[in-house]
């Protein structure tokens, strides 16, 4: 591993996402999973800072500051309420109160409660809770849009749907924006490669974590050191190609990096 600190780029014009993907007609699908000790809150911040001022302070410093906003930004969390979202950019100098082009669609309070009241019958809830999700997206959109999704599986965990129902509300939602991230915890209690029993919430998950990784363009792992813990390491973040091009003239460029994450919430990036 060099010492040397890295800029994290994920494609051949040396940026997190290019123009050209977040661009007019086009419609690419990107995979971010997670473990545990490796939360995503700071790329997922990172993803938003690009996409809102142009700029990734945290982890690329040739990325300039745009004037206008590059894509508009939908969040829609299944984990953290808005407040988290507030916050967790704060760390990162980004100040979502004040940005006109970025929409929070929370899926986390209420979720079982009012959303999805049965459960074990939530075919009908969870189509009607993801038609909202797409209004709202197509009555923000004006040009270029952006849609992260954090932890959809939830669902597959706690209801009665299947993966492959998942995959066609997510289909549905990249319909309607530029660049869908899908972000996904894929932790060792949740997907098992070895599991046989199609109601059992662990196969459903592994089944849609392969099923998307069929349909992506970009697929980010962020893992824990195999060696264990480190003082100075916080896991490892792997960028690959999906089974898709994002775009006709832009390419992932494949790599293999360590980074720990601080205290104060500042990142380091290395080679691998």
């Amino acid at each position: 591993m060099t010492t040397q600190q890295q800029d994290l780029v994920f494609f051949d014009d040396n940026t997190l996402l290019p123009d050209k993907v977040l661009g007019k007609d086009n419609h690419a699908l990107h995979v971010i999973t997670h473990a545990e000790g490796t939360q995503p809150a700071w790329l997922i911040n990172t993803l938003i800072e690009s996409c809102l001022v142009g700029t990734a302070n945290l982890v690329n410093r040739d990325l300039a500051r745009v004037p206008q906003p590059r894509s508009l930004v939908t969040y829609v969390s299944f984990l953290h309420p808005l407040d988290f979202v507030y916050k967790s950019c704060r760390k990162q100098g980004l100040d979502l109160e004040k940005a006109d082009d970025f929409l929070f669609v929370d899926c986390f309070s209420e979720l079982f409660t009012k959303k999805i009241a049965q459960p074990q019958d939530a075919m009908v809830a969870i189509e009607k809770m993801f038609a909202e999700i797409i209004q709202k997206i197509k009555l923000q959109s004006n040009g270029s849009s952006a849609v992260i999704l954090h932890s959809p599986e939830l669902l597959l965990a706690a209801t009665d749907i299947s993966s492959n129902d998942l995959i066609y509300h997510l289909q549905k939602v990249n319909r309607v924006c530029n660049s869908l991230v899908v972000v996904v915890n894929t932790g060792e209690a949740l997907v098992d490669f070895e599991s046989i029993i199609p109601a059992d919430p662990v196969f459903k998950i592994t089944d849609f974590y392969v099923k998307l990784h069929h349909k992506s363009s970009l697929n980010v792992n962020l893992l824990p050191l195999a060696t264990g813990k480190a003082k100075d390491i916080t896991g490892c973040l792997i960028v690959s190609r999906g089974a898709f091009y994002p775009h006709e003239n832009v390419r992932v460029l494949e790599k293999d990096y360590v980074f720990h994450v601080s205290k104060e919430s500042t990142v380091k990036i290395f080679f691998r």
